[in-house]
């Protein structure tokens, strides 16, 4: 055997051996997180109407929330997607997951259909809803920004979790679009409690949706 083959083998057998030149770090554990609507508010009951026939269109996520990153927003037109806590599904997956779940329950006061069209034709009331939305972050104190890093400190700071949505409400006569915002307040750069605050603020924002919908055709509303 020649003296390179002998260096050879040396080799192989050390990286074999799991010997690096590399140090280890320690590995940075990453989270996953689904918005979870709480108790309150409710969905809308039907009470005695008939349930609006709704037909849920496309549901959209503007690009700058719609990747699994948490998002925070840092001041102006500075945005973070915080890599190491993410959506488990894509917030467009999970905001047309939760408007379904809402209105499949029993006794509420949307319907959701298929086609609005078969509606219109029975004589029914309808609505055809087409949703865009245009935030999902933290927004935090720009204040208390140098003192943050890309994850969870537990420091405090001023803030609050920020949901929107642009929706296009469509009747057989005529078409409107509405614009929706609720905030909750964030105390704490956390993910859990960046997440429990949007889930509340999407809460929100959707039972709005659901009023804006049976206003839009004077159904099962109080004048």
């Amino acid at each position: 055997m020649t003296r390179w083959s002998v260096a050879a083998l040396l080799l192989i057998a050390w990286t074999l051996g799991g010997c690096t030149l590399i140090p280890e770090r320690e590995a940075v554990d990453r989270s996953w997180f689904l918005l979870e609507l709480p108790a309150e508010p409710a969905p809308r009951m039907a009470g005695d109407a008939e349930p609006l026939a709704v037909e849920l269109g496309s549901v959209r996520v503007a690009p700058a929330y719609s990747g699994k990153g948490l998002v925070y927003r840092l001041g102006d037109h500075r945005y973070e997607s915080d890599y190491y806590n993410e959506w488990f599904l894509r917030p467009a997956e999970q905001f047309e997951q939760l408007l379904r779940e809402r209105w499949t329950r029993n006794g509420t006061a949307i319907e959701l259909v298929d086609n609005a069209a078969d509606a219109w034709a029975e004589g029914r009331p309808a609505v055809q809803l087409h949703i865009l939305v245009t935030a999902l972050y933290g927004d935090l104190d720009a204040a208390h920004l140098e003192a943050l890093s890309a994850v969870d400190t537990g420091e405090a700071v001023q803030g609050t979790g920020r949901v929107g949505l642009r929706a296009q409400l469509r009747t057989d006569t005529h078409a409107r679009l509405v614009h929706l915002e609720a905030a909750h307040t964030l105390d704490r750069r956390s993910a859990s409690r960046l997440v429990a605050a949007l889930s509340q603020a999407a809460a929100d924002v959707l039972a709005e949706l659901e009023d804006e919908a049976l206003r839009e055709t004077g159904h099962g509303m109080d004048e």
